[in-house]
Order: structure tokens, then C-alpha cells, then sequence
């Protein structure tokens, strides 16, 4: 550990050797901080000033006069640090100071304001005394270029401030670390939550804050203290969590407060609890999902800074690898996860959308119902997530999930391994998404304090693979109710982290994904929805709007899925045939309406049926390219893998015909049905399918309504068409 010396200025090491006590200093960065190099630097200049004026004065031909006359080509910066010197020099040799020019002590300037009976004062009462600021004192034209740096007054005043406060040494994080060095900054890193946890005292500089820009009115400066960006960098949590004492500065070294007597400030701010905040014991004691809420609004320049600034608050050491990204984040959960038996680590997102607290409709329209898939991010579009956060933005709202009091279950072993997580819970069936897909809650073992549920749960998709389960996505909060904790079972399965190509049986036939985005506002309000899918793998999440189907062989011309709509309300619905050619990855749909004679229940299993003979043989579809339509035949899914397996498929496509890029499938695009109200209307439904450059097809479909026939009143007359 590297230490600043507040009287030399010079930066020494203990290394194996007793530490002396410190204090430390706590900032946001700017564009001109001093660092290690450049201290080394300045203190070279300075020893080699010395020297020079050391052999001036040894020489016999010294005089007074020689201060006083100096050579052309000695500036009078220059000069006057020499005559300085020379006075201390004197002073040590118990010589008359005879060039004594007023000038203050170096840390007059500093510490000027600070009185000294302030010393005797509690900390919680003096909050509002201020100092004078080196930041406003004149810096010489002729001083060093360090001298000069915006960041070298912050140096100045932790050393002088320690000094007046008896503490022979600092630590300043700029130019403590040699930051060429990847191994020091490795160290450094892995260490700095002791370091900080270890210090007398940590000053907090908040240059954003001003004390004496406020004139008579509403605003103080707690508007600014409360808006600092202190409070939204990701290096400064530990900065304010590890020290047992943080005293906080406003722009010119003004004093604010301690972290006690702003404690309720500090509290609405981070949502850290005032207990934690005062006493650093009990940081680990707050669950996972805490601990990582705190860091959720929190930003830092390089991407793995926001995962390597945690390692202190979650015990961890970890190598430093700058370049790996998010990367880093996953292996702080990878490691915690080995460490600890914490559910909440996995808990992100189940306390439901931020937006749905200001939107209460939200959660029942679909995202297509407003949204164009190019302002969405591709992420959104994915209905199925991994079991691992992508950053500690995802604990977002957490702060108040805790790990369930201890009961008569055991909690069993959970471990990462090439498949995902192996995990054994408590598991309940659940309605979610289409018929034909099973889902389930999965019970954790934590809870909200303000949430009236024992347990909070994790929703969960069943693949066509034994014992792997898929991560749903939902704005919806995922609390698992009393009634539900009674029944679940406990069962072991896996959970993946990259569920893009997770959920089927053979990895051979796992293939290409797709994954469609189906947009039908016009369809929402009548109430119109999807009921049934027929494919192979698929996932259907309602609240996105978003189709995931997997398992495509890459070579053929096959119907991807078949989408069954309908409405419960109305008893009426259609059919969506989706195709896709897996070499130019090009894809098209068409609408079906059953045949007049084909019997629909008022629950539309007679259309799912339908949809199910539709899937299963798919029959022949006219293809356009160029001048010549030709019929192609279009294979089952299933069928061609069965077909493979056999040797059926040697240079087979679709009835021995190659499709060229650009082909086109003569196809319906609208459908039109009976819709039965008071009276018949006819309902159009038009679709077009798009692809687009994010790797997603969007599927949108719009409708029109009019009056079938005129209908004979009572009267005998008849009503006009609207």
C-alpha cells in the first residue's frame, strides 16, 4: 500500500511493515487529476531546487545580497522559492531570519476558517462552518505544471486537512496506485474496500455542491448535495459504506456535515438503511438483492468498473481483466453464487415493471399495441431471459428484499454448471402465455418487507428438454401467494443463462431461431389474442408481443408455426401460417379461415384442431420466382427430422425445387370471417410479415369491421348498412 506523506508530499510504501493511522480522500475524478507520475514529478523538481540552493548556500561567497540580486536567467517565481528555502534552512541552523517576508504557512491558506475550538466541538454541531479554499487562491504562472492541475488543490487540502488533524499520512486514490502497473491495480482494486474501511477518517468532496450560491428563497443546498454526482458514480458506494467517519465538503472546501448528522439525507438518497450506513459491519448482513440495488443507479466510465467497484461490499477477489465488458459482472454473480445460498441474487425483475406503479393498464396491453420494433431493444423483444442480471440496474427497486426466516425446509445446494443453474425449488403450475405451454412459479427463498407475500417466485417456461426450465419475462411482479406456497413441490432442474439456444432435445436439430414480433393493436380492443401455437420449440410471451421459435433446420422450406387467434367473447377467430426458408432465412405468412362445414365450440378447440391438421401436414404452396410459379412442397418440422434420420431428404427441397432468393409464396393475406354480435359482421384481417435487421420478424396485423348484410327491422323495413 502506497501512502502520501502530508509534510514531505511524497508518496512512500508499506509493504510488510505497520501502517501508520490515515486518512483518505474521496472524489469524483475530473479531466486533470494528478497522478502517481506526476507527484514523483514535482517532488524530483522540488529535491533538485533544494540541492541547488543547498550548494548556494554552503558556498563561502554567500551573502544576503545574492538572494536579493539573483541572475537574469532565475525568474522571480523561481527566486522567491529560493528565498523560502533559504529561510528554512536558516531556521534549522538557529540562524536570524533577515528576508522574513509575511508570508502564511503553507496550510494558513488551507485551514484559515477552521477555528480552533472547533476542534472540541461535536461533529454533528458544526456542519456548517466552512474553510477558506486553496481552490481560490492564485496559482503562479511559474509554478510546476502539476502545481497547475485542477485536481492538485484536492491533494493540498487532504494532506493539510490530515495534518491539522494529526494524521501523518493520506491516501488519495489518483496518485496512490501506479496505474501502469496491471498487478498494483489488481491489488489496488481487490483492496480498497479494507483500505477505506481501515481509514481514520474519509473526506468526501463534492465539488458540485456550492454553500453560497443560494439567495433568498425555497432552494438550499441540499438540493444540490441531494442531486450531487458523488452519489451517482460506482466507485463511491464502498467510499461511503467501508469508513466508520465520512466528513463532507461542498466546492471550496466548505464544510457540510458528517455521514451521522446527514445520515436521514445520505438514507433518502441511496436507499441504504441508517443502520447500515453508520455501522460498516453490517453491510454483509443486508441480503444480495440489497446490496445490489444500492449500486443500481450508479454509473462508472468503463463497463466492468460497475462490477469491480462491488468486490469489497461482496467479500469477493476476482482478477482484473479490462476489456471483458459485462462479462465481469456475471462472474461477480458466478463468484457469489459459489460463496452463498442467497435466492436473491436471482430475484431480479420479480417485483414487476417500474412503469407499472404510473400506468395501472399497462400490464394488460401488449407491447405491439404502441410500439415499432426499431425503438425497441433487442433484448425487449425476447420474451425468455437467463437467470443471471446483466448489471445491477436490474436489482432496481430492491432494497427491501430480504432472505425468508429460517423454516423447517431445507434449502438444497444450487451450482452453475455448462447447462446452466442446477437448482432444487419449490414449484407450482401457473396460467401464462398459450395452452400448449406448461408454466410454472419456482419459490425462493426471500421476501419483500412491504410486499404482503411469504415468498417471492420465479417464472418459469418447460422446454421439450428433460429438466430444463426457460426464464420468463413479465412486467408483472412474480409474489408467490399463500395458497400457491401450499402446493408447490419441491424438483430439480436447470435453469440456462443464454436461453437462445436452450429448449431442445437434440443439439443437432437445434438449428435456427427465430424470433417474431406480432403487432395487432387493431385486434387487442375487439379482444382478439393469441390462444394456440403449433411448432416445434416455442414461447410465447403475451405481455412482449413476441413469438421465440427454435429448432429450424437451416436447409428447408418448411412451415415454421401455425398461430392460432381467437375470441372468447365473440366465439370467432383465424389462423396465421408462418413460413420460413431456412437458407435465405426469408419468411412469409398467410391467413386461413376453416371451411363452412368445420364445427367451432365456443372455447375454439375446434379451430385449435385445425390449426393442429394444418401443422401436421402442411401440403404444397405456390412459389414465385422471377416468371415461373411452380408448387413447392412444404415439409413438417418434425417430418424432416424423421426424414433425415431415414436418408429421405438426399437432394430433397420442397419437390425437388431449389427457391431462389427473392421467390415469393403466393399466399392470402387477408382473411375475412362472421363475427357474431347482435347482428352479423364481417371482420377483414390483413397481415404482413417483415424482416427486419435486428434478426427479428415482425408480424403485423391490421382489421376492418362492417355490417355484413342489411338486416329486416321489426317493422318490416330494412336497416341500412353502416
Amino acid at each position: 500500500m502506497r501512502l502520501l506523506n502530508v509534510t514531505t508530499r511524497e508518496v512512500e510504501e508499506f509493504d510488510g511493515v505497520p501502517i501508520p493511522p490515515y486518512a483518505i480522500l474521496s472524489h469524483t475524478w475530473g479531466p486533470e487529476e494528478v497522478t502517481l507520475a506526476d507527484l514523483e514529478a514535482l517532488n524530483t523538481h522540488r529535491r533538485n531546487q533544494e540541492k541547488a540552493l543547498s550548494s548556494s548556500l554552503s558556498s563561502p561567497s554567500f551573502g544576503s545580497s545574492e538572494l536579493l540580486f539573483q541572475p537574469a536567467s532565475v525568474d522571480k517565481g523561481d527566486a522567491m522559492r529560493l528565498m523560502l528555502l533559504a529561510n528554512m534552512l536558516m531556521t534549522f541552523r538557529n540562524q536570524s531570519n533577515k528576508f522574513h517576508h509575511q508570508r502564511a504557512s503553507p496550510y494558513a491558506a488551507i485551514t484559515s476558517g477552521y477555528d480552533a475550538h472547533l476542534q472540541d466541538m461535536d461533529d454533528d454541531t458544526r456542519s456548517h462552518r466552512s474553510f477558506v479554499s486553496t481552490d481560490s487562491q492564485p496559482r503562479s504562472p511559474h509554478s510546476h505544471p502539476v502545481e497547475r492541475k485542477a485536481g492538485y488543490p484536492k491533494i493540498e487540502f487532504a494532506c493539510g486537512q490530515a495534518a491539522k488533524e494529526g494524521y501523518t499520512h493520506v491516501w488519495v486514490d489518483t496518485c496512490c496506485i501506479d496505474r501502469k502497473s496491471s498487478g498494483e491495480v489488481t491489488e489496488a482494486i481487490n483492496s480498497m474496500f479494507s483500505w477505506y474501511q481501515k481509514a481514520a477518517v474519509c473526506y468526501a468532496y463534492l465539488d458540485d455542491v456550492n454553500l453560497d450560491d443560494y439567495t433568498a428563497g425555497y432552494r438550499t443546498w441540499n438540493d444540490d448535495f441531494n442531486n450531487s454526482r458523488w452519489f451517482t458514480r460506482g466507485w463511491t458506494l464502498q467510499e461511503l459504506l467501508a469508513p466508520r467517519k465520512v466528513v463532507f465538503y461542498a466546492k471550496g472546501w466548505r464544510l457540510l456535515g458528517t455521514k451521522s448528522s446527514l445520515v436521514k439525507n445520505i438514507q433518502k438518497i441511496t436507499k441504504i438503511d441508517e443502520l447500515t450506513l453508520l455501522e460498516p459491519r453490517l453491510i454483509h448482513n443486508a441480503s444480495i438483492a440489497q446490496r445490489m440495488s444500492w449500486a443500481a443507479k450508479r454509473s462508472t466510465t468503463r463497463t466492468e468498473d460497475i462490477a469491480y467497484s462491488l468486490f469489497g461490499i461482496f467479500g469477493i477477489n476476482l482478477p482484473i481483466i479490462y476489456g471483458e465488458g459485462e462479462n465481469a459482472f456475471l462472474r461477480l454473480q458466478e463468484e457469489i453464487i459459489k460463496r452463498s445460498d442467497d435466492h436473491s441474487i436471482f430475484a431480479w425483475g420479480t417485483l414487476g415493471h417500474p412503469d407499472n406503479n404510473t400506468n395501472p393498464h399497462l400490464n394488460n396491453i401488449p407491447v405491439s399495441s404502441t410500439a415499432d420494433i426499431d425503438d425497441i431493444d433487442f433484448d425487449e423483444l425476447s420474451g425468455t431471459i437467463g437467470i443471471l442480471a446483466r448489471s445491477p440496474a436490474d436489482f432496481e427497486g430492491m432494497e427491501h428484499v430480504v432472505v425468508s426466516p429460517p423454516s423447517t425446509q431445507t434449502i438444497s445446494d444450487h451450482t452453475l454448471t455448462n447447462k446452466g443453474l442446477l437448482i432444487q425449488l419449490p414449484v407450482v403450475q401457473v396460467q401464462f402465455g398459450h395452452a400448449s405451454e406448461k408454466h410454472y412459479l419456482a419459490v425462493l427463498n426471500c421476501q419483500s418487507e412491504v410486499e404482503e407475500s411469504p415468498r417471492i417466485g420465479l417464472l418459469l417456461t418447460e422446454t421439450s428438454t428433460p429438466n430444463v426450465l426457460l426464464r420468463t419475462k413479465t412486467r408483472k411482479s412474480t409474489l408467490v401467494s399463500q395458497k400457491d406456497l401450499v402446493n408447490a413441490t419441491p424438483r430439480q432442474f436447470y435453469i440456462p443463462n443464454n436461453p437462445v439456444s436452450s429448449g431442445t432435445s437434440k443439439q443437432k436439430t437445434q438449428g435456427v431461431e427465430e424470433i417474431l414480433f406480432l403487432k395487432y393493436p387493431d385486434l387487442v380492443a375487439p379482444g382478439y389474442d393469441v390462444f394456440d401455437v403449433q411448432a416445434k420449440h416455442s414461447q410465447w410471451n403475451r405481455e412482449f408481443s413476441t413469438l421465440r421459435v427454435s429448432g429450424m433446420e437451416g436447409r428447408a422450406l418448411y412451415q415454421l408455426c401455425v398461430i392460432t387467434f381467437w375470441n372468447k367473447h365473440m366465439k370467432s377467430g383465424f389462423i396465421v401460417r408462418v413460413l420460413v426458408d431456412g437458407a435465405t432465412r426469408t419468411g412469409w405468412v398467410d391467413l386461413v379461415q376453416p371451411e363452412p362445414d368445420t364445427i367451432l365450440d365456443a372455447e375454439g378447440k375446434g379451430l385449435v384442431e385445425v390449426a393442429k391438421r394444418i401443422w401436421q401436414n402442411p401440403g404444397r404452396v405456390e412459389v414465385t420466382g422471377g416468371k415461373k410459379t411452380v408448387k413447392v412442397e412444404v415439409i413438417n418440422p418434425v417430418q424432416w427430422e424423421k426424414d433425415e434420420e431415414e436418408g429421405m431428404n438426399q437432394g430433397r427441397r420442397g419437390g425437388g425445387v431449389s427457391v431462389r432468393p427473392g421467390a415469393e409464396i403466393k399466399r392470402f393475406e387477408a382473411v375475412t370471417f362472421v363475427e357474431k354480435w347482435e347482428r352479423d359482421y364481417m371482420r377483414t384481417v390483413q397481415a404482413k410479415m417483415v424482416k427486419k435487421n435486428k434478426g427479428v420478424m415482425e408480424l403485423s396485423m391490421t382489421s376492418m369491421l362492417w355490417m355484413a348484410a342489411p338486416v329486416r327491422s321489426h317493422s318490416g323495413d330494412l336497416d341500412q348498412p353502416s
